[in-house]
Formats: C-alpha cells, structure tokens, sequence
C-alpha cells in the first residue's frame, strides 16, 4: 500500500478536519524517517517506504484509535455547576431583591429587572456557548486583529457617542474589559522566539488597553487596574518562561515595573476627589465615618445583627434596612450580604461555598492542560474572576470597599453578565479542544528527544534494535 492512500483511509476514520489533518502530517514524517532508517540499513527507497508504511498497522484501526483520542472532549461536571450556579443566581436575586420592589433600586433602570436580568443570562449563555465552539487556538493566530478590533470598537463606542454617558464616563461598560485578557494572552503566545522588538510590541498593547479602560471608557478605575494587573502577570510569566528567546530577561521586567509605576502615578494624578477620601477611609475608617467609610461602617453593623438562621429579621430590622435598600449598588456589590440579612450567615456561607469551589474546578482544569497557549490564556481568565470574586466577598465582610465589585452569575448587569460567561466560554473551549491543538514546534522536540510522533496520548519512538 502506497503511503498516501495509507493516509487517507486513516484521516477518513477522523470526524475532527483539523486533527486528521495534523495527525496525517504526523504519521508521514514518522514513516518517512522510519525508511530512513531503512534506507541506511541497505534498503533502496521504494521497499524501505514500503516496509514504513506496513510497519504503521492497519490504517482503519490506526484512525479509529486516533478518532477516540482527538475529539472534542465536554467537562459535563462543571458545565452542570456552571448551569445550577445560573439557576441558584438568578434565584437568589429574586427572592431576595427583587420581589421586594428591587426594580426601583439605583442602577436597575426601574421596572422588570429580575426579567431583563434573565433576559441578560441568556444573552450571556448564547455568548458562551459560541466561545465554546470557537477553536481557542484562533487567539494565537488572529490575537493581533481581534484585539485592534476589540479595542477600537470599544473606543469609538464611547467616543462618538454610541455608547450612553453616566456620571461623567462609562463605567457600566468596564467589565467588557475582562475578554481582553484572553485576547492578550493569544498576542503573548504569537509572539513567542521574536526577541526585543516583540516585547516591546506586548507592552504597547498593555498600554493601549490601560488608555481605552481609564482614558476612554473613564470611571471607576478598579476594574481597568485588575485588568491590568492580570495581563502584567501573564507577560511576567511568558518572560519566566522565556518564550521571548532574550538574554537579559531583566530588561523588558524593568520596562514593565516602569510603566506599571507611570501607570500608578496617571491614576493617582487623574484621582476623583472621592477615590481619594476612599483610599484615606480604608485606611481610618473611623476618621472618615460619615464619608468613605460610611459604607464599610455600616456593613460591619449590619454583619453584627447577623444570625446563623434567618438573618436579620426578627431584631428589629424590615426589608427596607437590608444591604440592597440602604448600601449604594447593594443589588450588585451586596449580594451575599443581602442574602445573610434574608435567610442567614449560613446560606450566604454556602452560596460562597459553592461559587469559590466551582472556581477552583476551573482552575485545575487549566493546570491539567498541556498546551501552553491554553494555560496562559486559561489562568488569565480564571485568576480575574477569582479577583472580582475575592473583592466581592471581603466587601461584603466589611474588611474592604475601594470600589464596587461584581460576583459572577449573583450580579446584575448586561455587560458584566455576558463578560463572565463569554470568560467560562473561553475557558470550557479550552478543555473542549485539548486534544486537537498541537504547539508549534513541538515535532522538532520531539525529534530531539528520539520520539518522531507525539499525537495526543501516543508517542511513536524509532529506535534502533540491531546495535
């Protein structure tokens, strides 16, 4: 059998294009240097060629073997956590805000939010479901494009006016900044081997994204610094892993302490007078009582009326005294909060239970991963919504209030309902195409290493038995 018609009756048992197209391109340049071999041994090229390819097996149970090994693969458990979290989510928020006239609270727009926030899941859900579908690898390819795309759109949204204006800027629009940071990824990874000009390069995209998150979009500025601080852990991790191929990686980590401290000095300069009475508040909330720290104050007298088993009620305290009625964005950055005031410490303790170990299931999903484009771009995601997830709940136990901070699936919101699920989209496309993205270079280290195959679970090793 000629090798060719060999391939294709093995790529023909391969339902997945891309994996039967890159297992082929395997299978070849094992059989061709397998009749090297051969060849050196005194075989001339045709029957050395010929012996490769008998020696590969039969080629149908060769590509069913491949076939069960590169396919698409569906992490059920968290998928099922993620659809009960959306459920327990949108539960929560009803029985405790919103069927108690929470359509009236500050940044819900008045009338039918728990409806436009389910409207808002679903959405987020489509969202997800396409990033699900979308081969993760494509941020390495085309991370340049859709980033430019990304960051533009976002720009000229809120530039020529598209984008509506609230309390001078256009925070509601901060956590779309979040899908960025897989975009960033996919450019570090691009520009892995090219030396000073490309770290450069990935530190002109981290100051273009700072410029659109507090120069454009404007605003509260924790969102934009989480962000940032993310996307500068990962390029510190890239130049860890000297995917740069650079001598003194001491160099681009100045650069990047540099521009995180001119970064620092910008946001201090650009400072709202009531960002600063914050900093000072957390500092000496006492001193700043009826300022800054009026909410932190007030949230740890919340917390001391508290019980294990339902809340406040029953001490003197009505509806219109819980977290979502008396704290400024309590339906959003209160949520747990408001949750122990209705029903207890201990259901609120469960609900941040549940969440905190959902994302732990994320993070060893990322950890297990092989190719190093998934990692980088998988921790990305996770650590920033571990970040909004922590902010959250230290809010919510008194111990810090520096800005509003959402919770994944307990928030409302348009913007940041469809960030967090287009980030688990991302991120469940990850493991969904473990097996069918290969790194680059990979076939040539593995030659170093005497194996002339790598396809996913099996390694092919030529050694030679007559010496």
């Amino acid at each position: 059998m000629e090798m060719h018609e060999y391939l294709d009756l093995l790529t023909g048992q391969i339902r997945n294009k891309k994996a039967g197209a890159s297992v082929a391109k395997e299978i070849k340049s094992h059989m061709e240097d397998q009749a090297q071999v051969y060849m050196e041994q005194g075989m001339g090229q045709e029957e050395a060629l010929a012996e490769a390819v008998r020696q590969m097996g039969n080629p149908v149970e060769v590509g069913i073997d491949m076939d069960r090994i590169h396919r698409p693969r569906n992490n059920w458990k968290l998928l099922g956590a993620m659809a009960v979290l959306s459920l327990v989510g949108l539960l929560v928020q009803y029985l405790c805000i919103y069927r108690f006239g929470g359509d009236q609270l500050a940044g819900t727009g008045g009338g039918h939010a728990f409806m436009r926030q389910c409207l808002y899941t679903f959405l987020g859900l489509a969202g997800m479901a396409l990033l699900y579908f979308f081969d993760y690898s494509m941020f390495s390819r085309y991370g340049g494009g859709i980033g430019f795309l990304f960051l533009a759109a976002i720009a000229l949204a809120c530039i020529l006016g598209f984008a509506r204006k609230a309390n001078g800027g256009h925070s509601y629009l901060k956590p779309i900044m979040y899908l960025f940071i897989p975009v960033y990824g996919g450019i570090l990874y691009r520009y892995r081997g090219r030396g000073y000009a490309c770290i450069a390069g990935s530190l002109l995209w981290l100051f273009a994204a700072a410029w659109v998150g507090f120069g454009v979009i404007g605003g509260g500025i924790s969102i934009t610094l989480d962000v940032m601080f993310v996307c500068c852990l990962m390029f510190t991790a890239a130049l860890i892993k000297n995917w740069y191929q650079v001598k003194h990686r001491w160099l681009p980590l100045s650069g990047l302490g540099i521009m995180s401290l001119l970064l620092g000095v910008l946001s201090f300069v650009n400072m709202a007078p009531y960002q600063y009475r914050r900093i000072m508040a957390y500092l000496n909330p006492r001193a700043y009582a009826k300022e800054g720290s009026f909410v932190t104050l007030k949230v740890r007298e919340m917390i001391s009326q508290l019980k294990p088993i339902g809340g406040m009620q029953g001490r003197g305290y009505g509806l219109s005294e819980t977290p979502a009625h008396v704290l400024p964005w309590g339906q959003s950055d209160f949520v747990i909060l408001q949750a122990a005031s209705m029903w207890g410490t201990l259901a609120a303790f469960g609900l941040a239970a549940l969440l905190i170990l959902f994302l732990s299931g994320l993070f060893f999903m990322v950890k297990r991963q092989k190719n190093q484009l998934g990692q980088m771009i998988g921790y990305g995601c996770v650590l920033i919504l571990v970040i909004e997830t922590a902010t959250h709940l230290l809010n919510n136990l008194g111990i810090l209030y520096l800005s509003s901070a959402g919770l994944p699936f307990f928030t409302f919101g348009l913007y940041h309902t469809v960030a967090v699920y287009g980030l688990l989209g991302i991120l469940f496309s990850i493991y969904r195409y473990q097996d069918l993205v290969w790194e680059p270079g990979a076939e040539e280290k593995n030659r170093e290493k005497g194996i002339l195959a790598y396809l996913g679970k099996y390694r092919i090793r030529i050694e030679r038995t007559d010496v």
